[in-house]
C-alpha cells in the first residue's frame, strides 16, 4: 500500500510568523496607546521620538519600543543613571517615572486578547 504524505510545513510556519509579527504590532501600538498620556511632554520631543519595530526572522522574533531622545532613560526611571539630578517634579500632569514599564505591564496582562486579536492563538 502506497501513502502519500505532502509537506506543508513551510506555510504553516509562515502562517504563524506572520501572525506573531501582527501580534507583535498590535503589542507595540497598546503600549504606546497606553504610555502616551502618562509620557512626560517637553517640546514635543518624548512624545513624538517613538519608534516601534517588529524583528519577524526565522530564528528570532521580537518587538521593540524606544523613545528615541537622550534624556528618555532619565525620565524614564526618574532620575539619571548615577543616581543624581532626581526628577523632582513631572510638569505635566498626569505624567511621571516608569511611564514605559506601567505600560508594557498592563499590555502584558492583555497578551491573551491581543494574541487572539492578530489569529495567533
Amino acid at each position: 500500500m502506497a501513502v502519500e504524505i505532502e509537506d506543508n510545513t513551510y506555510q504553516v510556519e509562515t502562517e504563524i510568523n506572520s501572525a506573531l509579527a501582527l501580534t507583535l504590532r498590535l503589542a507595540l501600538e497598546d503600549v504606546h496607546r497606553r504610555s502616551n498620556p502618562r509620557t512626560p511632554l517637553k517640546d514635543n520631543g518624548l512624545r513624538t521620538s517613538v519608534l516601534k519595530t517588529v524583528v519577524n526572522s526565522p530564528m528570532l522574533q521580537r518587538g521593540i519600543i524606544e523613545w528615541r531622545v537622550p534624556y528618555a532613560s532619565y525620565q524614564e526611571r526618574g532620575m539619571r543613571a548615577d543616581g543624581t539630578h532626581v526628577v523632582k517634579h513631572y510638569t505635566t500632569p498626569g505624567t511621571g517615572k516608569e511611564f514605559a514599564e506601567r505600560s508594557v505591564k498592563e499590555t502584558m496582562k492583555n497578551f491573551g486578547e491581543i494574541a487572539k486579536q492578530a489569529g495567533l492563538i
